[in-house]
């Protein structure tokens, strides 16, 4: 399962990044013929908002009806809109809350105080289906069929979420100066998770993705990570669980999470990943450190699958085969997000290594015999 996201499933089917921005669909669909074409067993989905665009001197801005510019497009990034004011996003109104993501505070924060946090909408689960997200993913679900296992996206409730309120600086001093700033904020963003994880186990999608991409070791403290993501990740997985106790959830931590990982065991997560080498992660010695109590996923080195030849990433996938699903309990994918410029044929030596090097005989690794 290597992490495909919008970018690289356009290179991949030649379609452009502004008809992907334009329409939501379109959007799932080529994550999905992205996957197909590499050989992957399953993929993330991601609901965008449907955004107007325009290009001029080289850049791209998202608009409204009027022609007016909202902000400018982060192409090289995550595709977040830059708004140019920041009053154009509204805390109460659950749409704007539903796509936080891609209108991050930038430069006036979103949240400037407790007030503001208790302002924070929590979208129910039937709002994803007013909107039409459930229609949308329910025919990218019949296109999938049985090829291809899709994993609904719960976004982030914790750090994430908290730089998406408040800007990466002020989220960083808010830990600090802040605490309990940060304990409201992030309390309406498990709300939200709970609610949005609700409406994906009822579309059908069983596996849900947690992000926090910030939430790491490299980035904060495993005190504060215990302060303040443990608990509501905790949660998340409790209520999940307790809602649909088929539902398997994971989460999305790049970077080291090494001093952490007794407490994501704790959290009641499903599996564990991305075990990210450009955090100085390694998956077997991931395996090592948690036994055969959670799943992992991930390993891959995201550089190799740009810079290094297929053969050699095929050798760097059987290691992480090896070190980490000896006796199962592990799922092949990318330490991070592939790069938007990586070659098919390195992701294709993906599928190679897991036919070659993952088979089991009476529930051990062929390959380590």
């Amino acid at each position: 399962m290597p992490k495909i996201w919008a970018d690289l499933a356009g290179n991949l089917t030649g379609t452009t990044f502004c008809d992907i921005i334009a329409d939501p669909g379109l959007a799932l669909r080529v994550i999905v013929e992205a996957g197909l074409a590499v050989g992957a067993d399953a993929v993330r989905q991601f609901h965008f908002p449907p955004r107007l665009t325009e290009r001029a001197e080289g850049r791209v801005y998202e608009i409204n009806r009027d022609g007016k510019r909202l902000g400018e497009i982060d192409i090289a990034g995550g595709w977040a809109t830059h708004l140019v004011d920041a009053h154009t996003f509204h805390l109460e109104d659950p749409y704007a809350i539903v796509y936080h993501q891609y209108w991050p505070s930038w430069g006036e924060p979103h949240v400037s105080g407790l007030e503001d946090a208790r302002r924070i909408a929590v979208p129910p689960k039937s709002f994803y289906e007013e909107i039409g997200c459930g229609k949308q993913q329910r025919n990218i679900m019949q296109l999938a069929g049985d090829r291809m296992a899709l994993a609904g996206d719960l976004t982030s409730a914790t750090m994430a979420f908290h730089v998406c309120m408040r800007g990466m600086t002020e989220a960083m001093i808010d830990l600090i100066d802040a605490p309990e700033l940060v304990h409201a904020v992030m309390d309406k963003g498990a709300e939200i998770a709970i609610e949005r994880g609700k409406f994906l186990t009822d579309l059908g999608l069983k596996v849900l993705r947690l992000n926090d991409s910030v939430g790491n070791m490299s980035l904060i403290s495993p005190t504060a990570w215990r302060t303040f993501v443990f608990p509501r990740m905790k949660l998340i997985c409790d209520e999940l669980h307790h809602y649909d106790r088929t539902t398997r959830i994971y989460c999305h931590i790049c970077g080291n999470v090494t001093p952490i990982l007794e407490g994501l065991v704790a959290t009641g997560l499903d599996c564990i990943g991305p075990l990210d080498p450009l955090g100085g992660m390694n998956a077997g010695e991931v395996r090592q450190r948690v036994g055969d109590r959670v799943s992992l996923m991930g390993g891959v080195d995201t550089l190799a699958l740009l810079r290094k030849t297929p053969t050699e990433v095929e050798t760097d996938a059987r290691n992480c085969i090896v070190g980490a699903g000896v006796k199962g309990g592990y799922i092949l994918g990318s330490g991070c997000v592939v790069p938007r410029a990586a070659p098919a044929e390195n992701l294709l030596a993906l599928r190679r290594a897991a036919e070659r090097y993952g088979t089991y005989k009476e529930g051990k690794l062929i390959s380590a015999l």
